[in-house]
């Protein structure tokens, strides 16, 4: 007889100097915060059981999110808001659940996700810098050096990135932008900044947030 489970999708920030926790330790840390939540959890079977939990567009180190997602199943109903304060509890500084729902959409449909991002430049050279960016966009091509399984190659990511908005201010460049995200293409904001500093020049901070995950469609992914 196969075991019933029930699927959740967790959607939580990852802010401040969380920023600076891995991919791996940030998996440790949610299975730690599962586990001491006293919930249900469902482990896979067979000769090594484990938690089941995948999340679904691991962040780069260094990134800000608003909307981190992670699957996780348990043995039995409980209460979304009951998960939702009780999960966060046992989250450390940085982390903060959004949301607890049931899944809708495959990971697969993860198609496009939006970051904000903040360049600074120094010496008052925010408005030079955003016609540049803009003349960046303008561009039929962007390229970019992209690493791949076979090394680092160098890409067009125009038809995969989009300009949003763009504003300067000072010594800095303010943009939104959203690039293509999910299993086959990946772009990273960090591509699209590189090629900036190719076509002009690099900045010297950087802040990167994530905003939005969507599907094909430009929906809120859920």
């Amino acid at each position: 007889m196969q075991e019933v489970t029930f699927p959740i999708r967790l959607t939580y920030t990852k802010t401040g100097r969380a920023k600076y926790i891995s991919h791996l330790d940030t998996m440790r840390t949610m299975t730690r915060a599962l586990r001491r939540a006293g919930l249900p959890l469902w482990y896979t079977q067979g000769f090594n059981p484990h938690l089941y939990l995948t999340f679904l567009l691991p962040l780069a180190l260094g990134t800000e999110s608003r909307c981190e997602l992670v699957d996780l199943r348990l043995t039995r109903k409980v209460d979304f808001d009951i998960l939702a304060a009780r999960i966060d509890a046992h989250l450390p500084p940085g982390f903060a659940v959004k949301s607890v729902a049931s899944p809708v959409l495959p990971a697969k449909s993860i198609a496009w996700a939006e970051y904000q991002l903040t360049l600074d430049f120094g010496q008052g050279e925010g408005g030079e810098m955003e016609t540049a960016m803009r003349a960046l966009f303008e561009q039929e091509e962007i390229p970019a050096r992209k690493k791949t399984k076979k090394g680092e190659e160098i890409v067009d990511i125009r038809p995969h990135c989009q300009l949003i908005e763009l504003a300067a201010s000072g010594d800095r460049l303010n943009l939104e932008v959203r690039l293509a995200a999910g299993v086959s293409l990946n772009i990273a904001p960090k591509t699209l900044i590189e090629a900036f500093a190719e076509a002009a020049r690099p900045p010297g901070r950087v802040g990167i947030l994530r905003t939005r995950v969507l599907d094909e469609r430009l929906r809120d992914f859920l």
